[in-house]
């Protein structure tokens, strides 16, 4: 599940005023994608449009990354799809949750580290 938290860390970032609360309402809407994606059969754009109305919700500002919104649903999609074909091979759900933890606390770390170096 690693490569596909990368594939949504990669985006650079521009510096901006407040990067925990940002990494925290990014890599959080990553663990809701992964849950959903894990746990239901909903359909991945289904899945991508709720994590972007949520990130919308809390005033996410996709203008503060050198991203844009039709970049991360579609990156959202990606990891919906690869979670699900990666299934069989991670195990319990419980084994699911306590990786998913650590994943998402090492997002809120590099994310923080990363946008804070670009205040530099």
């Amino acid at each position: 599940m690693k490569p596909l938290l990368l594939s949504l860390l990669l985006l650079p970032a521009v510096a901006f005023a407040n990067p925990t609360k940002m990494a925290d309402d990014y890599c959080d809407t990553f663990k809701d994608i992964s849950i959903k994606a894990y746990d239901t059969k909903e359909p991945a754009e289904k899945i991508a449009k709720d994590a972007m109305a949520s990130l919308s919700a809390k005033k996410f500002d996709f203008a503060k990354l050198e991203a844009t919104e039709a970049q991360f649903t579609e990156g959202a999609i990606e990891v919906v799809n690869s979670l699900r074909e990666a299934k069989s091979e991670i195990g319990s759900r419980a084994e699911f949750q306590d990786g998913l933890t650590q994943i998402v606390a090492a997002c809120k770390i590099q994310m923080v580290a990363a946008l804070e170096e670009q205040k530099k």
